[in-house]
């Protein structure tokens, strides 16, 4: 199939992905505009109050490779409806908070086992098989998602918190969500197709990849480490790109405002690496998208509350997020066969969840002992540079013994 043949058939499968991975993303990107109110009202410090995001990616390191393997052995379809209840009911329970930072804790848990039924491999595992030429733009516009949660999470939180509070807000949100992706995945949510068997071979005896070797390879674990460290950094800023501009004289609003403003580039840069990928070699293409987070560590170190400089950090900032997932499922997909996608997958981004949580909790610890996010932007920069290492290391071949790429 032609790349127009496969957008004709399948149009519907990467804008279903785009707003469950949106979805899947709402406490990530919407989290620091609650931060001040809550860390106000019960006396928490942020550290705390990020412990939350730290308890859900460490539980997703554990729930999310079970998630992968049943995706690749029952289809999404099931899971991806049933997670979408499971998510709404969850993310609503944040709303419970009294007070109590266990409390608070054990609710992020919570949200962390929703979570994990509406995370990447759901999604991808019903898109990918149906993209060959196009592969690259249709991976960009399912994980476009994360671009939509930057660009409309934290206006509709800050909207809701000044109308509602911030207990009500939570559910508002949760349900919102639910109620455009349940029907839209009823309708559209198909399996992937079924794997063809070779002739005088029975379907229990078809050829199956090596998934333990798979996630044994310097391939994985390169991936897993780049995007892992890439994420650390990245997410200690996003979190707290708010309440950070907040400390530099800006109201509520307008830095919430601003940070939405970085749902416009990470789109576009989702975009257009896409898009790139399916025309260009993946290793330059890739360390020039892993090197971003140093600059942009660079600039918001250099430029306190200097209004363009923050500008530029956003933008780049957008950018990096928007592409840096793009080359990791990318290379997965061009690595490893089809009936082990979703495992290896849910593996690499258990371990990104795990790095991804010391970000935000290193961020806060940082700035409740020095008052100032200066030095976690000193750190994050040769952990930037130590994630685009690990990206230029990755090899360029498939992986020994396990069946190369996805394939329509």
């Amino acid at each position: 199939m032609t790349a127009k043949q496969e957008w004709a058939a399948n149009w519907q499968l990467p804008l279903l992905a785009m707003l469950g991975i949106a979805g899947a993303a709402t406490f990530g990107y919407s989290s620091g505009v609650f931060m001040e109110q809550m860390t106000r009202e019960f006396g928490w410090s942020r550290a705390q109050f990020s412990a939350a995001f730290t308890v859900q990616m460490v539980l997703g390191l554990i729930v999310m490779p079970f998630l992968g393997r049943l995706v690749d052995r029952i289809g999404p379809r099931r899971i991806g409806l049933a997670g979408i209840c499971i998510y709404t009911l969850a993310f609503s329970a944040l709303g419970l908070a009294n007070g109590t930072i266990w409390q608070w804790w054990l609710l992020g848990a919570v949200q962390a086992f929703g979570v994990a039924f509406i995370t990447n491999p759901v999604w991808l595992s019903s898109v990918i098989p149906r993209f060959h030429a196009s592969r690259g733009l249709a991976l960009a516009v399912s994980l476009a998602g994360i671009g939509v949660a930057t660009l409309i999470w934290p206006n509709i939180a800050a909207f809701g918190i000044q109308h509602l509070g911030w207990r009500m807000t939570f559910p508002a949100m949760a349900i919102l969500w639910g109620a455009i992706m349940l029907p839209f995945a009823w309708f559209c949510l198909i399996d992937p197709p079924a794997i063809e068997v070779p002739t005088g071979a029975t379907e229990a005896k078809a050829p199956k990849s090596d998934y333990l070797r798979a996630l044994r390879s310097r391939t994985a674990i390169c991936l897993a480490l780049a995007g892992g460290i890439f994420a650390s950094v990245t997410y200690g800023i996003i979190l707290n790109l708010v309440p950070m501009l907040q400390a530099q004289g800006m109201t509520l609003t307008a830095a919430a405002g601003l940070t939405s403003t970085m749902g416009i580039f990470v789109i576009g840069g989702r975009i257009a690496t896409g898009y790139l990928l399916d025309r260009l070699p993946t290793r330059p293409l890739s360390i020039a998208v892993f090197v971003l987070p140093v600059i942009v560590c660079l600039v918001l170190w250099l430029f306190p509350g200097n209004s363009i400089a923050i500008m530029v950090a956003v933008a780049l900032l957008g950018l990096a997020t928007g592409s840096e997932t793009d080359v990791v499922v990318y290379m997965i997909a061009q690595r490893f066969g089809r009936d082990i996608f979703a495992t290896v997958l849910a593996v690499i981004m258990s371990v990104f969840a795990l790095l991804a949580a010391t970000g935000p909790l290193l961020a806060g610890s940082i700035f409740d002992q020095y008052d100032s996010y200066e030095p976690y932007l000193m750190i994050g920069i040769p952990l930037a540079l130590l994630a685009t290492l690990c990206i230029a290391l990755v090899p360029d071949r498939p992986v020994a013994g396990v069946d190369a790429g996805i394939t329509v």
